[in-house]
């Protein structure tokens, strides 16, 4: 269990709050979802090892296994039955140093090895002449932790990838964290002057002024936000388990929040385990009659079936809430949304405005609980 300072961003209230930390590492069984044009690469009674390649999207996502054992091919999903026996698969790429590795290499590897939304934008932009690679290590939306244990237990390997991306690339190179995430500033100044060309920077914003857009145009006023790679401590991970060990990450962080914080638990667990499971069986948080919200209650996007939930990318965290009615009714005009929005847009138009970060904000404040951000760019 480890103690992390939390600030409230509306109030301004500063609260401690016991963090509970599990493991997810050995499940049952995996699902991988499928898509009509995917190429999948296994069938049902088929053997797969970890790290063994599954499907690939028509995008060129590849989806590799997370765990060793059979093969179950239903339709619209993958499943794997763990065998227990952590077989597993070694790259040939594997590299002892990665100092000496080309730039092609690290582009290539980007581009290959299952970085998921952003193995494109990552590798395009490496490609460029960008001119800024700023690491926001930061944990942006509230009450979300994965970035800080991602970086307390991965400091070293993070600091020596952003170094080498900074020496590869010839550009600068920024780590930023925010003033509250004690423990890993701590860490940080220990090490930093073994990486010269990291620019470290102590973030004194909080929610929502912390998230990319925000944080290039207060702090990065001489650049273009398309001239800068923004990265988070787990795309930088990514890279760096790409560069060194050949392969895709199994593994990933997710935070489970219960009511108001009443009780916050950190979980790393396998890709394709069950979110449902993790809740009910490890954490051991009763989900019955219980609002379940995605990644940022505020934006209210709601999850209907708990079960149907995998370890993803695309999921970080889960607040599980009490019930509660909420009926939308007529806009009153306050203005609250206008007045609270960062970015100074009105949530009021029509369509929603391109520069809105999504930060929910405007739901939050909303007296007619109006979603605000329910709408087509």
């Amino acid at each position: 269990m480890v103690l992390l300072k939390l600030t409230y961003e509306f109030d301004n209230d500063e609260k401690k709050l016991d963090i509970e930390k599990f493991e997810c590492l050995d499940p049952e069984n995996i699902t991988i979802y499928t898509r009509e044009g995917d190429t999948i690469y296994v069938a049902t009674g088929d053997y797969v090892y970890i790290n063994q390649l599954i499907k690939e999207s028509t995008s060129g996502i590849k989806t590799y296994a997370t765990i060793s054992g059979k093969v179950k091919v239903e339709e619209g999903q993958i499943k794997v039955i763990n065998d227990k026996t952590n077989s597993t698969l070694v790259s040939e790429e594997a590299l002892d140093k990665i100092d000496d590795i080309r730039k092609d290499i690290i582009i290539k590897s980007c581009e290959n090895l299952g970085i998921e939304y952003e193995n494109k934008l990552i590798a395009s932009h490496l490609k460029e002449n960008n001119k800024l690679i700023v690491v926001n290590a930061m944990d942006i939306e509230p009450y979300q932790f994965n970035n800080n244990y991602q970086f307390q237990d991965n400091i070293t390997a993070l600091l020596t990838t952003l170094e080498l991306l900074s020496n590869k690339f010839n550009v600068n190179a920024y780590l930023l964290l925010n003033k509250y995430d004690d423990n890993n500033i701590d860490a940080v100044k220990k090490v930093i002057d073994k990486y010269p060309n990291i620019i470290f920077k102590i973030i004194e914003d909080v929610y929502p002024y912390t998230t990319n857009q925000c944080v290039a145009r207060k702090y990065f006023k001489d650049y273009t936000y398309n001239d800068i790679l923004f990265l988070d401590t787990f795309a930088l991970y990514k890279i760096y388990v790409a560069l060194k060990e050949g392969l895709p990450v199994s593994e990933r962080y997710l935070t489970v929040i219960l009511n108001d914080a009443e009780r916050v638990a950190v979980v790393n667990a396998k890709y394709g385990a069950n979110i449902g499971t993790i809740i009910k069986d490890i954490i051991k948080i009763d989900t019955k009659d219980k609002d379940i919200y995605l990644n940022n209650f505020m934006r209210k996007v709601k999850c209907a079936n708990i079960d149907s939930l995998i370890i993803t990318d695309n999921i970080k965290t889960i607040f599980i809430m009490n019930h509660e009615e909420q009926k939308s009714s007529k806009c009153i005009k306050c203005g609250k949304c206008v007045e609270i929005c960062p970015v100074k847009i009105n949530p009021l138009a029509d369509k929603l405005d391109p520069s809105c970060i999504r930060c929910g904000l405007c739901n939050y404040v909303c007296p007619a609980n109006i979603n605000l951000n329910n709408k087509e760019k």
